[in-house]
C-alpha cells in the first residue's frame, strides 16, 4: 500500500467512525473529541492510550474528551502515523519503532544492548538522554510531538528448537517484525538467516516452519500465544524496546496555551503510570511463559558472544554520516547513564 494509499484509507476510517464529532481544529469548543490510537487491544499499550485519554479529560475540566481507540480502530500504525502528522488522528501509544519512518534516528534506539532492561530504567534514561531530545526536535520538523519516550520491555529469543548457545541458532530462519537494517544486520551478525514478516503473520509462519524464530518482551510473547508453536524462550535482553507517547503537531499547535500544557501533563503523568503497567506486564508475562514452555538464561559468556558480533553492527552507525552523530550521542548518553 502506497503513502497516498494510507493517508486516504486513515481519513475514510477517522471520517467513519467520527463523522458527527466535533470538527478538527475546533479544539476550544466544550467537550472536543481528542482520538487517541494504539493498534493493539487489552494490554499495557492500550491501556496506557486509555489512561492518556481519561487525564486528558479530567485535567481539561471537559473542554477537551480524550476518547481511546484500541486494536486498530482507527486503522494500521502506518495509517495512523500518516493521520497523525495530517492532524485528523490527535495522538497515538505506540513503539517508537513505528514512527522510524518518518524520523530515520529513531531507529537508533535499536542498537544492541543499549538500553536497560527495566521499563523504569529505560524511561529514566530516554528523559536523560541528549539524543532522544535531538529525535524529539527531528520529529516537530515531520509533524510529530513527542511528549516523552516510555519503556516497554526486554525483548528475548522465542523458538521452535531449544538453545542453549548461539552456535545453535546459526542459519535459522528468523522472523523479523521491525524490519528496520539496523536489527537484520545484528541478526545476521549473530548467524540467523533474518525474513521480514508481518506482526500478524507471526503466529502461523512459526506453526508452518516458514520461520524458526522471532523475538519480544515477555508478555507480547505470552499474549500471542506463541508458546504453541514455538516452544522455547530464551532469556538474551538484547534489545529493549522503547514506546513514545505522541501528539500531533497540527493539532497541538493550534491548542491555547492553558490546554497545550494540559496535554503535556497528562502525557506525562501517563508515561509514569506506564512504567508501573508494563513492570507487571512483562512479570507475568514471564511467568505465564515458564508455565507454557522452556524458559532458559542465556549464559553471560553466550551473551558476550552476541555483544561482541554486535559490535561492528554499532562502529559501522557510528561513521554514518546522518546518523552517526545521534549514535555517538546515545554511546555518551548509556556511558553517562551507567555511571549513575
Amino acid at each position: 500500500m502506497n503513502v497516498i494509499s494510507s493517508v486516504a484509507n486513515a481519513a475514510i476510517i477517522v471520517a467513519s467512525l467520527f463523522a458527527a464529532s466535533t470538527a478538527i481544529g475546533q479544539t476550544t469548543a466544550p467537550a472536543a473529541n481528542v482520538l487517541i490510537g494504539t493498534a493493539t487491544a487489552n494490554d499495557a499499550q492500550a491501556a496506557t492510550a486509555e489512561k492518556f485519554a481519561e487525564l486528558l479529560t479530567k485535567y481539561s475540566n471537559g473542554r477537551l474528551k480524550g476518547l481511546a481507540r484500541t486494536g486498530g480502530a482507527l486503522g494500521s500504525n502506518t495509517q495512523m502515523l500518516s493521520a497523525l502528522q495530517a492532524g485528523a488522528v490527535h495522538g497515538m501509544v505506540t513503539p517508537a519503532g513505528i514512527i522510524a519512518p518518518a524520523v530515520p534516528e529513531v531507529s537508533l534506539f535499536d542498537m544492541p544492548f543499549l538500553l536497560p532492561s527495566a521499563p523504569a530504567q529505560m524511561t529514566a534514561f530516554a528523559a536523560q538522554s541528549k539524543a532522544a531530545a535531538k529525535m524529539m526536535e527531528l520529529a516537530e520538523q515531520k509533524g510529530i510531538h513527542i511528549i516523552g519516550f516510555h519503556g516497554i520491555g526486554p525483548s528475548s529469543f522465542v523458538t521452535t528448537f531449544p538453545v542453549s548457545k548461539l552456535a545453535d541458532i546459526r542459519g535459522k530462519k528468523f522472523g523479523a517484525t521491525i524490519p528496520s537494517p539496523l536489527r537484520i544486520a545484528a541478526y545476521q551478525a549473530w548467524g540467523f538467516v533474518a525474513r521480514p514478516i508481518g506482526f500478524d503473520e507471526v503466529y502461523t509462519n512459526l506453526q508452518q516452519g516458514i520461520v524458526d524464530a522471532m523475538e519480544g518482551p515477555p508478555d507480547v510473547i505470552y499474549r500471542m500465544r506463541l508458546y504453541e508453536v514455538a516452544k522455547h524462550y530464551t532469556v538474551t535482553g538484547h534489545y529493549s524496546l522503547l514506546a513514545n507517547t505522541i501528539v500531533s503537531k497540527k493539532w497541538f499547535d493550534g491548542l491555547p496555551k492553558d490546554l497545550q500544557s494540559v496535554v503535556t501533563r497528562a502525557g506525562k503523568e501517563t508515561i509514569v503510570w506506564a512504567d508501573d503497567a508494563f513492570t507487571k506486564a512483562q512479570s507475568a508475562g514471564l511467568e505465564g511463559l515458564k508455565k507454557a514452555s522452556t524458559v532458559t538464561e542465556f549464559a553471560p559468556a553466550e551473551i558476550q558472544k552476541m555483544k561482541d558480533m554486535a559490535k561492528s553492527v554499532r562502529q559501522k552507525l557510528e561513521s554514518d554520516p546522518q546518523k552517526g552523530p545521534i549514535a555517538r550521542l546515545l554511546e555518551e548518553d548509556a556511558a553517562r547513564f551507567a555511571r549513575k
